[in-house]
């Protein structure tokens, strides 16, 4: 239920506020635009919900189950932190991919934003966990360095295919 109330406020900010932007442009950009938002929607759904709040604050351990230590999973040998590394790569590529399309930034810029939207991302999960928010959700500094690669390789995907994408982009 927790999930559901959280989709519908996403929706109807989609609707309220970007669908009614979006659409006084073209349909290209309604489209790429939208799938972005989906794929943040996604990435919000994995990573941060159901959004729930306590009003008592939550765990005073949350703090002790940070990571700030990069790739300390992997180094003591914990066995989902292929994984993990893998899964963070993967969930940023498309991120990587589509923002240059939407904003016709550069690597900088586009890895920067990246890194912006994991560190909401992960002090996210660090609050929602100090304010009763899933248990399994913690602060790990890896995922910061994980999903910013996953943005440069997504990049790297928009530039092999920018010729495609340009294509597709003037056809339309």
């Amino acid at each position: 239920m927790d999930y559901l109330i959280d989709f519908l406020i996403l929706g109807l900010i989609y609707y309220l506020y970007f669908y009614r932007k979006w659409r006084k442009r073209s349909i290209k950009e309604l489209i790429i635009n939208t799938i972005m938002y989906v794929y943040i929607v996604m990435v919000l759904f994995v990573t941060l919900m159901p959004f729930t709040i306590s009003i008592l604050l939550g765990s005073t351990n949350s703090l002790f189950t940070a990571n700030f230590i990069p790739f300390r999973d992997f180094q003591e040998g914990y066995n989902g932190a292929i994984k993990e590394i893998i899964l963070n790569i993967i969930m940023m590529m498309p991120f990587g991919f589509l923002y240059p399309i939407i904003k016709k930034r550069g690597v900088l810029h586009t890895l920067i934003l990246t890194l912006l939207f994991s560190i909401i991302i992960e002090c996210s999960q660090l609050l929602g966990s100090l304010w009763g928010g899933a248990p399994s959700r913690s602060f790990d500094v890896t995922d910061l360095f994980t999903n910013t690669i996953g943005g440069f390789i997504g990049y790297l995907m928009f530039i092999c295919l920018r010729p495609i994408v340009n294509k597709i982009v003037r056809s339309s």
